[in-house]
């Protein structure tokens, strides 16, 4: 059981990481610039998460009610991790720009590029409707909580309207809202669509990851030692342990469990840092936080699964 539960573990950490290790390398090799990954990134935000999405919600059974607890469980984790976090960040960082950045990169996790492969590594052949179904409701959860925080401390006016409007035409909000109406109303789209709708949302997990590798940047991590180290305790260790071990105790098993480690467990998120950088937080250390926590999270991330997986959680 336990040498099951070890290899499982493994290969569900080493298939992530050597995905990004070779989009890492293809950088370097190719000397990528950061305006073409950027643009990469762009497309796969615009078109492939969307049709992964779109697909996803569309092909599943979602009239059994499966995911309803493990969300309810997910949204207020979340939220009550964030409210303590930005009390804890306000009294132990002074500056303003710094404080931002530290609750994002604590409590923003890589769910929306990590979660989908994790999930099919963990529970191969599982029916995807609960990951897909959070990914559409926490995702836009993050990005609010995000620019609310960011705004805050950057003492701009914070417009409701505006955060609103800006979730409204998110592109996974529409995706997400588009194949839940297709998959109740029973609605079925032709195999001229279906077909290239279904393999270019199976290429966004791989070429997302690529991608993911290809933005690291080694550098200003001496600096902000101090900081990087309460965020990636906190988004590494402190919020899977709580989140987990609640979920575990609430009766949480299966594709829902797995869900919610793909949601807690993984690495700052890769978006956190353009946001930081365009809303008046410290780019250097929104940087660094989405580095450091990526490369820790190989060791994190196999920890908390093999721990789970032994504990009969999935």
């Amino acid at each position: 059981m336990l040498i099951n539960s070890f290899l499982l573990s493994l290969n569900a950490v080493i298939s992530i990481f050597t995905t990004m290790a070779v989009g890492y390398g293809a950088k370097r090799m190719l000397h990528l610039e950061k305006a073409a990954i950027g643009r990469f990134n762009t497309m796969v935000f615009y078109t492939l998460l969307p049709l992964m999405l779109f697909y996803n919600i569309y092909s599943s059974n979602l009239r059994g009610g499966a995911g309803l607890q493990s969300l309810a469980l997910a949204l207020s984790v979340l939220l009550v991790l964030f409210l303590l976090t930005w009390a804890f960040i306000k009294r132990v960082e002074p500056m303003n720009s710094r404080r931002g950045v530290m609750i994002q990169a604590s409590f923003r996790s890589n769910f929306l590029l990590l979660g989908m492969p994790l999930i099919q590594e963990l529970c191969p052949g599982a029916d995807l409707a609960v990951v897909s179904i959070m990914l559409a409701i926490v995702v836009p959860c993050y990005n609010a909580l995000a620019v609310v925080t960011l705004e805050t401390f950057s003492r701009k006016h914070i417009n409701i309207r505006h955060i609103l409007l800006g979730i409204a035409k998110n592109p996974l909000i529409v995706a997400s809202v588009a194949g839940l109406l297709a998959n109740l109303s029973g609605l079925r789209l032709p195999d001229c669509l279906e077909n290239p709708i279904s393999q270019l949302g199976a290429s966004a997990s791989p070429v997302a990851l690529l991608l993911l590798g290809a933005q690291f940047e080694f550098q200003d991590v001496r600096l902000h030692r101090r900081n990087l180290a309460i965020c990636t305790a906190l988004r590494l260790l402190v919020y899977p342990g709580a989140a987990l071990s609640l979920a575990a105790l609430s009766g949480l098993r299966g594709p829902e469990f797995a869900a919610l480690i793909s949601m807690f467990a993984t690495p700052t998120a890769v978006s956190s840092f353009s946001m930081a950088a365009q809303m008046g937080g410290d780019p250097e250390l929104a940087a660094s936080a989405v580095t450091v926590t990526t490369l820790l999270s190989a060791a994190t991330m196999f920890l908390w699964i093999f721990l789970f997986k032994s504990l009969g959680m999935f």
